[in-house]
């Protein structure tokens, strides 16, 4: 049968990389991460309005699109014998293998099997983990770090109670629970360490500014790391219709959390207007326009950049793949419309 462990869904990019599929990144950018995606005959057993695996969207396991891009499937033998063959190439540029789950009963023990087979086969990168934490419990975490892996992430995506419930949740004939998700966090960073255990969020599905800025500022105080996602619509979703998030939107959380993680403001540090749209950042006086760059990158697991699975190739890049120059990074904090930082970078 035709399932995980010993078949695997891979990115497009990933798919590319390992030259299953034939292309290139714009502008040269290496894809430094290869994302894997558990697969099922029944398919994933959530019904996430926003995901083109969810229940009610797919049908079973054909995968539509999983943050914008198509999931090829593969052999996983097929897979590691390619990482194998490019591990350490700088050609190549690999960095991290990551393994995703879906949401599924078998979802943790197959992925501790997957992870299992990665150093079998001599293959040292750095292993991600990418859990659904309705299936994935404490004890699977222990067995996931045992097997190879040195991160975790929760996916927990939406930014608050209110929010995960809308479009993950019971309300949407999903089983998710938000504060099986929040215990998650906390069991992660218990297993795999502080900075090395961290939570997925998407921006755009529906929350406020101030709603993820105090996520990001809880799960920061919790010892985890953030990964942010840009909201994409998926086609055929009941999202489908709904606008990605706004440039402004995304910088402006991308410098809450680059400001949260590197302890250099508080939250009274932050002002919102009674919609919760931050208005201004107090920060320190003394930060330089280097050492706010890696703010507009890439953010989460070392060695995982992700080009291009916010947007589409040619449009302006919400995750920079690379180190921004000078210009993107003004252009970045421009589009922010953060008072402060304009008057004290850009005027």
């Amino acid at each position: 049968m035709i399932s995980s462990p010993d078949w695997v869904r891979l990115s497009f990019g990933a798919d590319m990389v390992l030259g299953f599929s034939p292309g290139k990144f714009l502008k040269g950018a290496l894809n430094t991460t290869i994302n894997l995606l558990e697969y099922y005959p029944d398919g994933c057993k959530a019904n996430c309005i926003y995901c083109g695996q969810a229940r009610e969207v797919a049908k079973g396991p054909e995968c539509k699109t999983l943050i914008r891009v198509e999931w090829p499937l593969r052999k996983l033998d097929d897979v590691l014998n390619r990482i194998k063959e490019r591990e350490g190439n700088p050609e190549y540029g690999l960095q991290r293998i990551c393994v995703g789950q879906l949401a599924h009963p078998r979802a943790s023990p197959d992925a501790i099997e997957i992870t299992r087979r990665i150093r079998e086969k001599g293959i040292e990168l750095q292993i991600s983990e990418l859990v659904t934490a309705t299936y994935t419990f404490k004890q699977h975490m222990i067995e996931m770090r045992k097997a190879g892996a040195d991160m975790i992430d929760v996916a927990i995506d939406a930014a608050s109670k209110r929010v995960f419930d809308q479009v993950r949740g019971k309300p949407v004939r999903s089983m998710h629970r938000w504060e099986r998700y929040i215990q998650a966090i906390d069991e992660a960073v218990e297993v795999f360490g502080k900075k090395n255990a961290g939570i997925h969020l998407i921006v755009g599905l529906g929350e406020t500014e101030k709603e993820a800025v105090e996520l990001i500022w809880y799960a920061h105080s919790r010892g985890a790391k953030i990964s942010l996602f840009a909201f994409y619509p998926e086609l055929g979703t009941p999202m489908q219709n709904k606008k990605p998030v706004p440039l402004n939107v995304y910088r402006r959380i991308q410098l809450a959390r680059w400001l949260i993680e590197n302890d250099l403001v508080k939250l009274e540090d932050f002002t919102f207007d009674e919609e919760g749209k931050i208005v201004d950042i107090n920060i320190p006086q003394d930060l330089s326009l280097k050492e706010l760059t890696p703010a507009f990158m890439t953010s989460g697991c070392p060695g995982c950049n992700r080009p291009y699975s916010n947007e589409r190739p040619g449009s302006v890049l919400k995750n920079y793949p690379w180190y921004p120059d000078e210009k993107q990074t003004l252009s970045a904090i421009k589009a922010s419309k953060i008072p402060s930082l304009i008057k004290r970078f850009v005027n």
